[in-house]
């Protein structure tokens, strides 16, 4: 009977360990969108680098940016003053590869639309 205990504890940590990784602050480094788009959950932390693809605006000053890394394509809203960073004072442009870091969530409040609100991002080169 233990050794069914056993088998069963380390199945169970087995199967749950790949979920764990998407939990808050566990998730490290950088994750194929496709890979995020997949597992992550509202306000899971994600990392991911890609090209911008399409550049709009969004409420405030606020970009919206649709990164592809060449797995899937995922929406970005990051503040204008941090994107600009990244562009050496301009508006963000097409064909800039940046990789950023933020919070899994719904994008425009649309329950069905998922993105990053970016907290930090950078250029690539």
């Amino acid at each position: 009977m233990r050794k069914a205990a056993r088998a069963f504890a380390f199945l169970a940590l087995a199967l749950a360990a790949p979920a764990l990784a998407w939990k808050g602050s566990l998730a490290t480094g950088v994750q194929p969108i496709a890979e995020v788009r997949e597992k992550a959950e509202s306000g899971d932390l994600v990392t991911v680098e890609g090209t911008i693809t399409e550049v709009g605006t969004a409420s405030g000053s606020r970009y919206v940016v649709t990164l592809d890394d060449g797995t899937g394509s995922v929406l970005v809203r990051v503040p204008e003053t941090l994107l600009r960073q990244l562009n050496e004072g301009h508006a963000p442009e097409k064909g800039r590869r940046v990789r950023v870091s933020g919070e899994w969530g719904h994008a425009y409040l649309d329950k069905d639309v998922w993105g990053i609100q970016a907290s930090n991002a950078e250029r690539v080169e």
